[in-house]
């Protein structure tokens, strides 16, 4: 049995809450780089970042199942992640009541969907604003990303547990070319920002491994 102090054991018992965390750092990784490339941060790219950000907050707030929130669990990590979903879900509480219930049934499927088009936007803007090797390696940067939160999103809305169990170890899988691409992306433009974003977004991945779909889940145990 893993001990609670244990870096795997948050990663296998919390995996979407850090995958959320992680991702959110990323998040505001890739506003220092649009401001250390270009001086400023154009509304496109702040639009996308704060589309991002409440994808993650929706997948902290509501992607782990509230059974693993046990009673024994102590420490500094278990407190700081408990505390932080606990202020998602109050943010989470500011939705138009006519989408919070779809949000709380499929968290995973809709946090990826808006990820997934997220990653259609790295392509797009990859072919509008770069060049040469840059350009390349966004554009396969952003593929992977649609691709892999696509598949995510997909085990939240297919009905059967083991289609569900397939996706969720294909879906990581996808991502992990993802990191290998946004690693080599840091590397040639050498930003501080990026290889931040790298390798958060690599220890993302590797939590992406251990999550689970609960097909058991209901609106009323998503609290």
């Amino acid at each position: 049995m893993l001990d609670s102090a244990s870096p795997l054991y948050y990663i296998r018992t919390h995996p979407f809450s850090l995958m959320a965390l992680c991702n959110i750092i990323g998040d505001f990784c890739y506003l220092g780089f649009a401001f250390a490339a270009d001086g400023f941060v154009s509304v496109p790219k702040l639009a996308g970042a704060c589309f991002t950000l409440l994808a993650h907050t929706i997948l902290l707030a509501y992607g782990d199942s509230e059974m693993k929130k046990v009673a024994d669990e102590h420490g500094v990590v278990a407190n700081m992640i408990m505390g932080l979903r606990d202020q998602a879900q109050r943010v989470m509480e500011k939705l138009p009541s006519l989408i919070k219930p779809y949000v709380q049934a499929k968290p995973i499927g809709i946090c990826f969907s808006m990820l997934a088009l997220n990653g259609a936007g790295l392509v797009v803007d990859a072919l509008i604003n770069t060049t040469g090797s840059v350009r390349t390696m966004q554009t396969v940067l952003g593929v992977f990303i649609a691709t892999g939160c696509y598949a995510f999103a997909v085990a939240d809305f297919v009905k059967g547990q083991r289609s569900a169990d397939i996706i969720t170890k294909i879906a990581p899988s996808i991502l992990a070319l993802a990191t290998a691409a946004g690693a080599v992306l840091a590397i040639l433009t050498l930003n501080p920002f990026l290889m931040l974003g790298a390798t958060v977004f690599a220890f993302a991945n590797i939590a992406g491994f251990y999550t689970k779909v609960d097909k058991s889940r209901t609106i009323s145990n998503s609290f």
